[in-house]
């Protein structure tokens, strides 16, 4: 049976289609926008991964930057916090690319599109990762779900019991969507252990590194350096090892935050400039956080948080919008038409109000 069309991109049809978007291109043309993406995957979906929302179809990518290159003005990170930082103006309907974890398919996949078109990316990176010595810990519950003989699983979590139903590809995909979240709650000194015993609990091993799918490997310092070295891409923080960073105690987010900064610096050669925080939600930070992140040297800071950038957004708390998936959604995103929309609805709700 075919999936649904997704709500968003029924809106980011209806938004271009209407003209909305090319109305709030320029209407909005001094905010800027910062697009999240993270792994990027060939025409092909292996069945060795459930969770293919972090790992956009490579043709979708390029058809995007495809529009970007000729629509929009894609600039540097570094850019626009200076801009902001100084009070200068950027280009009309700017636009920033990053990258978030560090998979080898950003340098395979997605540096020869950004070389193509002349565009600039940030790639944060879990350093840990690069260094290949700890996995993520949703590529391990991805892969135990994936991987397990059981048909079925019972799992207290949070309270809750949770009915892991694991007998089709599509049962184990909606397991994991329930699952996830939950281990997102869990405090930081807890959540490794608990993956653990979901690995047990399944009869899987912990898996290595050399058996992540493709699209689940990392990258390697050469492959950053190289990118580094291009002019195309800024290599920013993503922590160590990938913990959210409001589940962790102070010491463990200062040295997540630095051990972060120091790995960049030794194998680059520059210090770090910017920084994303790991899942990026309003509650996966504090304000304990954000001093940290500054102590650290870090300039700016990316969120999770949708938004656009103007005049009053703080530099350490940068909105970005999620990885849009089709040109329409890109373009609906990039242009503001969301915001636009949901301007108008509250200005209509606000006018009801007062009758």
């Amino acid at each position: 049976m075919p999936l649904a069309l997704p709500t968003r991109s029924i809106k980011a049809a209806a938004l271009v289609g209407s003209g909305l978007a090319s109305f709030s291109r320029t209407r909005r043309s001094s905010e800027a926008t910062i697009l999240t993406f993270h792994g990027l995957s060939e025409n092909t979906r292996d069945r060795g991964v459930l969770d293919w929302s972090l790992h956009l179809q490579v043709d979708a990518f390029r058809s995007i930057c495809s529009m970007l290159a000729k629509e929009y003005h894609v600039i540097s990170l570094a850019d626009l916090v200076e801009a902001r930082s100084q009070g200068s103006g950027l280009p009309d309907n700017s636009v920033v690319i990053t990258f978030d974890d560090g998979y080898a398919s950003n340098y395979e996949l997605a540096f020869p599109i950004l070389r193509e078109f002349g565009l600039h990316a940030t790639i944060f990176v879990a350093t840990g990762f690069l260094d290949r010595e700890e996995m993520f810990w949703f590529q391990r519950a991805d892969l135990a779900l994936g991987r397990t003989q059981k048909n079925l699983l019972d799992w207290k979590i949070n309270g809750k019991n949770l009915r892991l139903y694991l007998g089709t590809y599509e049962l184990r995909q909606q397991s994991l969507r329930q699952l996830l979240p939950e281990l997102k709650e869990l405090p930081d000194t807890d959540l490794l252990g608990e993956v653990d015993r979901l690995e047990a609990a399944l009869e899987v091993k912990a898996p290595s590194f050399d058996d992540l799918p493709k699209p689940m490997r990392p990258l390697t310092w050469e492959m950053a350096c190289e990118m580094s070295l291009s002019g195309h891409v800024d290599i920013g923080g993503h922590t160590h090892t990938h913990p959210i960073l409001a589940r962790c105690d102070v010491m463990t987010m200062r040295a997540e935050i630095a051990t972060c900064r120091d790995r960049i610096h030794a194998e680059l050669g520059e210090l770090p400039s910017a920084f994303a925080y790991p899942n990026g939600g309003p509650d996966d930070f504090t304000r304990e956080t954000l001093m940290l992140v500054r102590e650290a040297g870090f300039k700016a800071a990316c969120t999770t948080i949708s938004g656009r950038v103007h005049d009053t957004v703080s530099m350490y708390q940068l909105p970005r919008y999620g990885c849009p998936e089709t040109v329409v959604e890109a373009k609906a995103t990039v242009s503001g038409a969301f915001e636009t929309l949901k301007d108008w609805r509250q200005s209509c709700l606000k006018a009801m109000s007062m009758i």
